[in-house]
């Protein structure tokens, strides 16, 4: 206060304009980073197909142990909201019917990972099939018949209709052995709707039965199997069980 050389005269209008440029740009940016941090406290993200269309509807899971999870579906535009914070493990599920379950685990911490992109792929069909037959005289337990299960499809997918269907036959061989057996396989349905590739899931199968079931599966006819109105391949899992009656 007593130092006679220090300027002590108001500041002018162009140092008062300077200096609350200045203190509004401070305040913008903690504004700035205030929201940013409150952003951050939503993992978004957008949900796609294949063919690279968004999937409405589709529900989505985020968790950190078994008792801490939230949930969201996704919107119109495919996209997703989930409360998060940073520096966090999350395990993140998406699931929708006709498509296959999405999981991914991973930890929040660079600004990309808290605006996810994510493709679900097209499923896999499934169908069960069972063959019977006339005993021979040898008697044996007849095996249970499963039960077909009605598949389920959803999304942007049609799901294939069979046009030709083609009954495996039993083999004699098998059947004058008074033997049954269950032919697990899995087939491939093309774009035009023929099966272009069968092949058998179990190495405890007798190979009278693989190539009889193989052989009936190889001659079936489908509608095509469109995602967004575009014919896709898709596979088919087909159960075939052999059993003799009484």
């Amino acid at each position: 206060m007593l130092n006679s050389a220090r300027n002590r005269r108001a500041l002018s209008s162009r140092s008062l304009v300077t200096s609350t440029l200045v203190l509004a740009a401070a305040t913008l940016a903690a504004a700035a980073l205030h929201a940013g941090q409150a952003r951050s406290s939503q993992l978004l993200g957008t949900i796609y197909d294949g063919s690279g269309a968004v999937l409405p509807g589709v529900e989505v899971t985020l968790s950190t142990a078994p008792d801490a999870k939230s949930t969201a579906t996704t919107d119109a535009a495919g996209r997703f909201q989930l409360p998060a914070s940073a520096g966090t493990k999350y395990v993140l599920e998406a699931s929708v019917p006709g498509f296959n379950a999405f999981r991914q685990e991973f930890e929040l911490t660079a600004a990309s990972d808290w605006d996810r992109a994510i493709t679900l792929q097209v499923g896999k069909l499934t169908e069960t099939i069972s063959v019977r037959a006339k005993r021979e005289p040898a008697t044996q337990q007849t095996p249970g018949v499963p039960v077909p299960k009605p598949i389920r499809v959803g999304g942007n997918i049609k799901a294939p209709t069979k046009l030709v269907n083609v009954n495996p036959t039993y083999p004699d061989s098998m059947r004058v052995a008074g033997r049954g057996g269950l032919v697990p396989l899995d087939a491939v349905i093309g774009t035009d709707g023929s099966v272009v590739f069968a092949r058998v899931l179990s190495a405890n199968v007798h190979p009278d039965f693989a190539a009889a079931a193989v052989d009936a599966v190889r001659q079936w006819k489908f509608s095509p199997t469109l995602l967004n109105g575009k014919p896709v391949e898709v596979v088919i899992g087909v159960t075939i069980n052999f059993s003799l009656e009484q």
